[in-house]
């Protein structure tokens, strides 16, 4: 153990970086999503930390054991004697070659000596590290506790939020008889658009489909139409494009109502009501026109 381990204990003498900290966040205004992506980072960091402070851990007790040994070995002048002797008895009776056995031991030694000196140094500039790396680690679970406990609260308001929305939705639904498979008769004198839009009601979604026993959305625009003479685009984005707008107070019965991005269309019936093909599993249906993300209100000329 000379030259091999001196170079040892100098490759270990490398400094690790600690782990740069998660990005704050304000926990009272962040919303689930952005928390639990803040919980990952911390959790992440502090698993880098417990990694670094269990290899500098290791590390001190190799430096440890390594300057232990060496103080065995050469520590005393008993131990030193031990080896002159040792080296002596097994050379030669020669003289002259009694010497270089010593020669060889000195420098054996001196190694030695510098590799532990330097491993004491090591191990100065180690012990201030993992009192740092336990104390980031101690902040970082107490950091990961409170973001825990912020995210918990986050998830919580989000599911009152979610209920209060969908819970206003129903009244509002409710309010304006939004959904109903037997909506009655259509209202008088409304064309023979809205009377063919109720006569679907109840019927089911069907993606690409015209009727007569399935629609989408604007699949029943365009049937519906046709029974007026009208002929239509096939996609809501085009019957968008070939309608005039109008406002919502300027809305009568046989508008187009489209929402969603211009990816969904239905036809006003009257009374803050649309019947439209909703959704794939679902019906045709009467809905309030306050339940839908309105983009904009058309009419389609002769």
């Amino acid at each position: 153990m000379t030259a091999l381990t001196l170079a040892h204990v100098t490759a270990a003498m490398v400094v690790a970086a600690t782990p740069a900290h998660a990005d704050d966040i304000d926990l009272a205004r962040a919303d689930s999503s952005e928390i639990r992506a803040y919980v990952d980072d911390l959790v992440q960091d502090r698993a880098s930390v417990k990694d670094e402070a269990e290899r500098l851990t290791a590390e001190q007790s190799r430096l440890s054991a390594l300057i232990e040994q060496t103080n065995q070995e050469f520590g005393t002048i008993e131990a030193q004697l031990t080896l002159a002797t040792e080296a002596i008895d097994a050379a030669s009776d020669d003289l002259s070659s009694k010497f270089e056995p010593l020669a060889d031991l000195r420098t054996e030694q001196a190694l030695r000596y510098e590799a532990s000196e330097r491993a004491g140094e090591r191990l100065d500039v180690i012990a201030p590290m993992l009192t740092r790396l336990t104390d980031r680690s101690e902040n970082l679970s107490a950091d990961i506790r409170t973001a825990r406990r912020a995210l918990k609260e986050a998830e919580e308001r989000e599911r009152d939020r979610d209920r209060d929305r969908d819970r206003d939705r129903e009244e509002a639904a409710v309010r304006s008889s939004a959904t109903s498979s037997d909506p009655g008769p259509a209202p008088a004198n409304t064309g023979s658009v809205v009377g063919f839009a109720y006569d679907q009601v109840g019927k089911p979604y069907g993606s690409g489909k015209t009727g007569p026993n399935a629609y989408d959305c604007s699949g029943l625009v365009v049937a519906a139409y046709s029974r007026s003479g009208v002929s239509l685009p096939r996609t809501s984005q085009s019957q968008w494009a070939q309608s005039e707008p109008v406002s919502r107070g300027e809305l009568a019965p046989g508008d187009l109502v489209f929402s969603h991005g211009l990816g969904h269309v239905s036809i006003y019936v009257g009374g803050n009501q649309v019947v439209h093909a909703s959704k794939p599993g679902d019906t045709v249906k009467v809905t309030s026109l306050d339940y839908l993300p309105v983009d904009g209100y058309r009419r389609v000329g002769d």
